[in-house]
């Protein structure tokens, strides 16, 4: 997340378009969204620790080739191989805490893992500012090698077991093109849809949908088993966190465009107040996914999402009035409901299905996450394209910003409210193993 600092650096440096700089970013979550999935397919296949390392090392190169890019074509290059590699780690690392911890203590694995996500979070917005300002972008990309060698010797030396789920599986190559092509022209065509192109790309990943689904119930080794579609626990689950993610991704870019425009608070303040909301996350899911070993997860997951919901229907009143305190408070609610959801949600969606089928579920999880950020971006552009057009955020246009932030939020809200009821069903079916 560094790159959110030192993108305007980089797009100055290699004097980009708006498009590109756009792409820069982009690239980075498309090939997370696309790999995720395959490499579940992968990583059970090879092994999750040597998956795991994989991930490591293309991490490195991703990192050093972006640090040394003398083009904007070659950064986007190695921008979308670092997305790969995250894609790999973030599928193979949850796959690995499912298989090495006990039912009974998976969430509470789940819930650390997430916590020290959101410290890391917070660590690269300080230094990546920091770097940036310093000693330049590509000093950001530098910094993490030693920390991801550090990482595999570690892991080399302490972590001994390797875990191969399906050995004797064949890939599916064929489906992961077939679901690559899907996800890209999702993925792609959510950020544009108020488009006519927009439309026509989302309803040709729609049909390549469909296409993908129906390869997959004829083949012996698929590389999503869509009959696990009938485990209503995963698949209401999925559904819920996809929701999660449409209803809080954009949340902290409306806020961020009240504070500073509407609420007149330099850029400096604005992150530390932005900060409040991976703080507020990496501290209640590190006790969410504890809570969720011992009670029932759908209740604690949906408790979350609750507060979610309080926080955006908060935002649907913001307006030139609302003092910064209340600003504060949603950003606050708003981080600790989704560090609530997660750790609990995640570890339903897991646990809900056999052990070979791991790093499914933890493709799956990566995947429902990136595709609700990006129906949560697509909404997000759509609103202002339609309300603000081109027009400059400028005083005079202030009201069309808050309008536009709060139709953005009901959205977010409605959306909240449908992810607590998936969230929700089945709840009483559930089933706490008791320690």
């Amino acid at each position: 997340r560094s790159i959110d600092f030192a993108l305007p650096t980089m797009a100055l440096n290699f004097a980009v378009s708006a498009v590109a700089q756009n792409w820069i970013a982009m690239v980075f979550f498309l090939s997370i969204a696309i790999f995720s999935l395959p490499f579940g397919k992968i990583s059970a296949k090879f092994g999750l620790k040597k998956t795991f390392y994989i991930g490591l090392i293309l991490l490195i190169i991703g990192s050093f080739g972006v640090s040394i890019s003398n083009s904007s074509d070659i950064l986007i290059v190695f921008r979308a191989l670092q997305g790969l590699s995250v894609a790999i780690l973030n599928v193979s690392t949850l796959a690995i805490v499912t298989e090495s911890l006990p039912l009974n203590e998976r969430g509470k694995g789940i819930g650390i893992i997430t916590s020290i996500a959101y410290v890391g979070l917070i660590a690269a917005n300080v230094i990546g500012g920091f770097l940036t300002n310093n000693f330049g972008w590509r000093s950001v990309f530098l910094f993490v090698i030693p920390f991801l060698i550090l990482t595999i010797l570690i892991t080399y030396f302490k972590v001994p077991n390797e875990w191969v789920l399906m050995k004797d599986d064949k890939f599916d190559y064929v489906g992961a093109l077939i679901f690559g092509l899907a996800i890209s022209l999702l993925t792609y065509g959510f950020t544009i849809m108020h488009t006519l192109q927009g439309v026509g790309l989302l309803i040709l990943s729609i049909l390549l949908f469909l296409i993908f689904g129906k390869w997959q119930l004829n083949i012996k080794f698929p590389l999503f088993p869509v009959k696990i579609l009938k485990n209503k626990k995963f698949t209401y689950s999925s559904i819920a966190a996809l929701l999660c993610s449409f209803s809080t991704f954009v949340v902290i870019y409306i806020v961020d465009y009240h504070l500073q425009y509407i609420n007149n608070v330099d850029p400096q303040t604005t992150g530390l107040i932005l900060m409040l909301a991976p703080i507020s996350m990496a501290i209640s899911t590190f006790f969410a996914g504890r809570f969720s070993d011992r009670f029932n997860p759908q209740f604690i997951a949906s408790f979350g999402l609750g507060i979610v919901f309080i926080a955006l229907i908060i935002l649907t009143l913001l307006n030139e009035t609302t003092p910064l305190s209340v600003v504060i408070l949603t950003i606050i609610l708003e981080g600790i409901g989704y560090g609530i959801f997660i750790s609990p949600n995640t570890n339903i969606v897991v646990s809900s299905l056999p052990d070979k089928l791991a790093s499914i579920a933890s493709a799956t999880v990566s995947t429902t996450r990136v595709i609700g950020e990006t129906l949560s971006l697509g909404i997000l552009t759509v609103i202002f394209a339609v309300i603000m057009g081109s027009l400059q955020i400028i005083p005079k246009y202030y009201p069309l910003l808050i309008e536009s932030s709060q139709i953005v939020s009901i959205l977010l809200a409605f959306g909240c409210l449908i992810g607590i009821i998936f969230s929700l069903i089945g709840v009483k079916e559930f089933k706490v193993l008791k320690i």
